[in-house]
């Protein structure tokens, strides 16, 4: 168990928010770095070597779930992965700007700090719909895409699953989750993730109820939820414009997407391929890293795709 004072309010799960330097010492890595850009400290972790992956992650969430795809590829690959903006030690954005071209303005600056011409690119859930989109807004750049338990089609409030979600997205009663954030709920909400409940730990609970409480994330996390995610549009037609080669990952028992949606992303991205993973949940990298990892591979590095 992560240990970070809060104070007996905080202890109950009432806080105005974690200084992003109370956090640092826990949830930096030793390959973790800072780059500065539109007011914030976008975090990222680059290790390995090779040609570059790009990972992203979905909200509520952060970097480290890509940690044993960082283990597992990091002799192929330059895996390179980032706490989006309102996640993680990244935080808030400054103009509370959450639309999609923000999220392809900073995956653009990213690569061009890192002098990075092409890559490959992943991303789970939320993460997953930044990928796909910046297959659209950016397509010479982006070689191959992995699509794992991916957002992609669109979603009203009712047809959330997970109740941290609806509350924290609520018109009203999200000011009270920006105040008042049981770890408990965040418990919920990480079993709502896994398939196999057995593999979860005091750790990694700790982790997504620390990182959430960074400064200024839960009311990101509002907004990325009713601003960018909890919409009626109908992305088929963008879709269909995707040529890049796309592998769909999930688990059949995700509670936060239906395995319905990967069926729906292969019917209609004309060069893709799918695995699903019976008995695992929405977080195929956490739940299964050696497995997913595996596969993932397997597709990128194969020229024949």
């Amino acid at each position: 168990m992560t240990t970070i004072k809060m104070g007996v309010l905080g202890s109950i799960g009432i806080s105005r928010g974690i200084a992003v330097d109370k956090l640092y010492p826990h949830y930096k890595t030793s390959s973790s770095q800072i780059f500065n850009i539109e007011g914030m400290p976008l975090h990222y972790r680059k290790t390995g070597k090779g040609p570059v992956l790009l990972l992203m992650h979905g909200v509520g969430s952060s970097l480290h779930t890509w940690d044993g795809w960082h283990q597992e590829l990091s002799d192929d690959f330059t895996v390179l992965s980032i706490d989006l903006p309102s996640f993680g030690l990244t935080g808030p954005h400054p103009q509370n700007d959450y639309s999609v071209p923000m999220y392809m303005r900073v995956i653009d600056a990213l690569l061009d700090h890192l002098k990075i011409d092409n890559a490959f690119v992943g991303g789970n859930s939320f993460g997953g719909f930044i990928t796909w989109s910046y297959a659209v807004h950016n397509p010479k750049r982006v070689n191959k895409i992995l699509l794992l338990d991916a957002a992609g089609f669109g979603t009203h409030r009712s047809d959330l699953k997970d109740f941290g979600f609806k509350l924290i997205s609520h018109p009203i009663l999200k000011r009270v989750t920006h105040l008042i954030t049981p770890k408990k709920l965040i418990k919920q909400s990480v079993y709502n993730a896994y398939g196999d409940r057995t593999k979860i730990d005091d750790k990694l609970v700790d982790r997504y109820y620390h990182l959430l409480l960074r400064k200024g994330n839960r009311e990101g996390f509002s907004d990325v939820l009713s601003k960018t995610i909890l919409n009626e549009a109908d992305y088929t037609p963008v879709l269909k414009s995707i040529q890049t080669p796309t592998y769909i990952i999930w688990g059949d028992r995700d509670r936060i997407i239906s395995v319905k949606d990967a069926e729906r992303f292969h019917a209609i991205l004309p060069n893709s391929a799918i695995q699903i993973y019976k008995g695992v949940g929405h977080v195929p990298m956490e739940e299964i890293p050696k497995q997913s990892a595996q596969d993932a591979r397997a597709f990128l590095l194969n020229d024949n795709i």
